[in-house]
This record gives C-alpha cells, structure tokens and sequence, in this order.
C-alpha cells in the first residue's frame, strides 16, 4: 500500500531553517498527529505537503509520484487551518462541503462524505450550527 513518503525536506527562509531534513510515511487510510511546541515547524510542513510552500530541498510524494513541482490544486491534498479558515456565511455543513463542490461532486457524494468526515472528528449533528 503507498501513500504519502516526505523525504528529508527543508524549508528555509534567511537566516535559519524553519523545516529541517523532515523525513514522514503515511499509509494510505493511516491517521497522523504532526505534535510540537509553537514554531516547532507542525504548519509550515504541512504547508509543504500541500504545496502551498516550496521545498528548500527534499521531496514530497504521494503513490510514488514526485510532487514537487506539482500546483497545490493537482495534489489532491487540502489543509484545515486552526483558525480564521472557515467562511463565516456557511454553516458546519457548508464550510466541510465546499472543496468537495469546487471539485464538482454531485450533491449525494457531498453529503454522503460530509457525513463520514463529521463522523470522523465527531461532530455528527452539527451540520446546521453557525462557525462562531
């Protein structure tokens, strides 16, 4: 089974590096908690993967497929910011299933994954609730 392989990747910006010689492996349908004080790296590393950030050195890939040069949008991955991230006009339900309709999934898929990931972090029931 493959997944996604982070081989000794770095970011640097001038004067110090913030991600250094990062090495990760996650199976594909494996979860994977990224722990660390503030400004231990945790974002900007995810920034990486999603491709939101180029790599100083180092390599992202997913099924085998170097993804450094690919555009965040062609990965097929997505981040969930910890704050200030969710569109404040939507509810839970609207905020989950937005990527998936800029994906142009149909409204049944939409639902019937919104359903799996609520379930997922545990917030089944709260479709309809306000972000605030």
């Amino acid at each position: 089974m493959t997944g996604l392989d982070v081989l000794g990747l770095t970011f640097r910006v001038p004067g110090r590096a913030i991600v250094s010689d990062a090495c990760l492996s996650v199976e594909r349908g494996e979860t994977v908690a990224i722990l660390g004080p503030s400004g231990s790296g945790k974002t900007t590393l995810l920034r990486l993967v999603a491709g939101l950030e180029r790599p100083s050195s180092g390599s992202v890939t997913f099924d085998g497929e170097n993804l450094n040069s690919a555009p965040p949008h062609r990965r097929g991955f997505g981040m969930m910011f910890q704050d200030h991230a969710l569109f404040p006009h939507m509810d839970v339900a609207g905020n989950v299933e937005f990527g998936l309709k800029q994906l142009a999934w149909n409204r049944e898929a939409r639902v019937i994954r919104r359903s799996e990931v609520l379930d997922i972090v545990g917030l089944q029931g709260f479709e309809r609730r306000a972000i605030d």
